[in-house]
Formats: C-alpha cells, sequence, structure tokens
C-alpha cells in the first residue's frame, strides 16, 4: 500500500475517525484548573485499539499528563513531529450561548459542534489515524513521533516546554496542527507565529475627598490614564522589520484590563491598564520594552503631572517569540504537495495571528516548527458553537498521512 492505498485506508475508517473526534469532545479536559488525565486515558485507549501500541505517560506531575508515541522507521531518520494539545479553555461565560452541549458532539450541516471540536481534538483524531494509516504500509525510513501535550492553554510549562527544555524531545521538523483558519477553513498554510508581550501600565495621582478636588492641587489618576491609552492608540511608534507573510503587522491591544479609583467619594489616585501586543517574527523583546518606554517618557516630559510606570507581566506572558520557518522545510514542501493533492489546492504561506506551542519546539528543542495547519478555524475557538468541518478532520488526517509519508519515505 503506497499513497493511494492510504486515502483508501483513512477513507475505509472515517466514521471511527469522526467518532473518536466526538469522543475526544466529550471528555472534558478543560484549563483552567487543567487535569488532562481523562483524555489521556481515553488518548491511550484509541491508541491501542488501532494498533499504535507502545506509547508512553510522562509528565512533571501526575494531573498533566502527556503521550507520547513513535512509529519506528528501519533508519529512524530522518523524525518528524506532530503536535497537538489535548486541554481546552473553559466553557466560561458563554454557556447560555451555545446552541447544544459544549461536551455532547452535535452533528449539524456537515459540522461537529462542542469545546475543543476546531482548537483542537479534530487534530488529536487525524494525527492518531494519520499514524494508523501510515502503518499500514510498513516500515518506512524514518521516524513518526506524535506528541499529545498538556497544558497548552496555560502556557506549556507542563506540556511544551517541559517536553522541550526537560524531557529532551528530538526531531528533525515538526508540525502543530492548530485551526489555521480565520475566516474559512484551510485558509492558510502558517509557516510561522507571532509571538506575545503583556504589561500594565500603572498611573498614579492624587487620591483625597471628592469634594475638595477643585479647591486643592489634584491629579484625576482615571482621566490621566485615558488620555495616555488614547495617545497610545494614535501615537506609539514601535521599531520592527516588515514580514511579507503578514500584512496587518504587530496588533496592539490596548485596556485588556482596566482599574481605576475606589468608590464614590473618594478622588482617584490610581488607574492602570493591561496591553497585549502580537508581535512579528525578527521582534525582540528588549527592543520593544524600549519603544515602551521612550513613549512614556516623552509622555512624562509633555505633561509633568502624569507619574507612571511600566510593570512587565510575569512568564509566560511576559515574552513569548514570534517564530518562522524556512519555506525550503522538507515537511512544508510536503504539506503543500498533499494539500495538492487532497484538497485541489494549496492553501498561501502566512504568519499565524495567534502564539502556539511552536516557540518551544523552535527555540528551546532545536526543531524547525510549522506552527499550525489543520481542520478548523482559530476564530471559533475560546467562544461559543465551537465547530470543525467533518470532511476537513477526514481531509486533514490525509494531508497529515502523505506529508509523512512523503518525508520519511
Amino acid at each position: 500500500m503506497h499513497q493511494n492505498g492510504l486515502l483508501k485506508w483513512i477513507d475505509n475508517h472515517r466514521q471511527e475517525i469522526i467518532d473518536f473526534t466526538g469522543k475526544l469532545i466529550s471528555t472534558p479536559s478543560f484549563n483552567p484548573p487543567g487535569d488532562e488525565r481523562k483524555i489521556t486515558s481515553v488518548l491511550s485507549e484509541e491508541l491501542e485499539s488501532v494498533g499504535l501500541k507502545g506509547a508512553v505517560i510522562i509528565g512533571k506531575i501526575p494531573e498533566r499528563p502527556n503521550v507520547l508515541y513513535r512509529l519506528r522507521g528501519t533508519t529512524g531518520k530522518p523524525i518528524v513531529l506532530y503536535v497537538a494539545h489535548t486541554d481546552t479553555k473553559p466553557v466560561g461565560d458563554s454557556q447560555k450561548q451555545w446552541e447544544s452541549d459544549p461536551f455532547s458532539p452535535a452533528l449539524k450541516d456537515g459540522k461537529l459542534y462542542g469545546l475543543g471540536a476546531s482548537d483542537m481534538k479534530a487534530a488529536v483524531a487525524a494525527f492518531v489515524y494519520a499514524a494508523a494509516a501510515l502503518r499500514q504500509v510498513g516500515p518506512l525510513e524514518g521516524d513518526l513521533v506524535l506528541a499529545f501535550v498538556a497544558d497548552e492553554e496555560g502556557g506549556g510549562k507542563y506540556g511544551a516546554h517541559y517536553l522541550a527544555a526537560e524531557y529532551g524531545l528530538k526531531a528533525d521538523m515538526a508540525l502543530i496542527g492548530e485551526p489555521p483558519g480565520i475566516n474559512r477553513e484551510w485558509e492558510y498554510l502558517h509557516v510561522g507565529s507571532r509571538g506575545l508581550c503583556c504589561f500594565t501600565v500603572k498611573v498614579s495621582g492624587t487620591q483625597m475627598h471628592s469634594s475638595l478636588s477643585d479647591r486643592f492641587p489634584s491629579v484625576n489618576a482615571s482621566l490621566k490614564l485615558s488620555d495616555l491609552m488614547l495617545r497610545m492608540s494614535r501615537d506609539l511608534k514601535l521599531n520592527y522589520e516588515p514580514n511579507p507573510l503578514t500584512p496587518n503587522g504587530v496588533t496592539v491591544n490596548l485596556g485588556v484590563r482596566l482599574k481605576g479609583g475606589v468608590y464614590f467619594g473618594v478622588y482617584p489616585g490610581y488607574a492602570e491598564f493591561g496591553v497585549d501586543i502580537r508581535t512579528l517574527p525578527g521582534m525582540k523583546k528588549e527592543t520593544l520594552i524600549k519603544d515602551i518606554h521612550d513613549f512614556l517618557g516623552q509622555r512624562q516630559i509633555a505633561d509633568p503631572s502624569l507619574r507612571v510606570e511600566l510593570e512587565i507581566e510575569p512568564p509566560p506572558l511576559d515574552w513569548i517569540d514570534p517564530i518562522e520557518v524556512s519555506e525550503d522545510l522538507p515537511l512544508v514542501k510536503a504539506l503543500v504537495s498533499a494539500s495538492k493533492d487532497v484538497l485541489g489546492f494549496c492553501p498561501p504561506l502566512s504568519i499565524y495571528p495567534a502564539a502556539t506551542d511552536a516557540p518551544k519546539f523552535q527555540l528551546e528543542a532545536g526543531i524547525p516548527t510549522i506552527p499550525a495547519f489543520g481542520a478548523g478555524m482559530i476564530s471559533l475557538a475560546h467562544g461559543p458553537n465551537e465547530w470543525v468541518g467533518v470532511n476537513s478532520i477526514i481531509q486533514a488526517c490525509k494531508i497529515y498521512a502523505l506529508a509523512a509519508y512523503d518525508v520519511l519515505q
């Protein structure tokens, strides 16, 4: 069995792939609080049932297990790593907006609804069955390693970071099956991902009895904050090189957290706002922070009554590196070819708008990592009525199988 046989095997197991995706959705794994033991058990049973025996479960603590499976080749070179996280964000405040039970997979109009459908339980199922299809071929030369990781939604301390920096996971190239679509499925093949920097701007004023604010010298911290936010939205200049794969550039999100004042009767003496910046490949933390300090310093020169300080968030929110891989990476070329075979076209190359686990594997373990390609849309994640196209799950499975076959044969 070769490429056509791979596709036929996947078609013959279409229903099992869909059912397994539904089983994963019906197994809660939300983070926080974070506990992937139940979904790890479901995943381990499925691996065994499709003949992928010998998976290992490892973790920094028992509640945060990671599952590794290796489909061994004749020489073990090269090694391709496929990565999917098993946790999801909680349902949260969107519970009432769901049209179905988030933990009961619902099929409607060719879409499979449920929490984590796109982000990223469809990828978990597609990777498992892609490996099962490759097993039917007989041993290739290289190894395919599946890594189903914990804690991606919490920053990766117990998942990707643990595997890359402490466990010592090795591979020659990797793919994360994050949902690449923004407006539609299969919209892009993301060969890079934007990074993240979060910080808080703190403004101090004069706390006093509000009845006397017009009789004594006073600085309203809330008003100073409002003016500073507006000026930052207009005048903040960041130094970076444009990237042709992400024409929208850097995204600066002001006021993602907002706090000011005490209560009625108290003149506001303190206010703060949070900022979330999505950075481009090539940008450095030191340069970005200097740009912010320069802006705040200029505002203090223009307004001597402005008392402001900058506080960078603690790790991992202080800085997640943006990354990019070469278009010449064999796995990129293989995904391009497989997409043409399965989809009839290759999605354009792009930079993922969000951060992923890719920097941990690429920068901590030295594994060139494609941040996002698979079924689903990132725009549906973390909100109500998340879904993934049923056909897209099968297409993802075929693309993963063909790409691995191409690189590993």
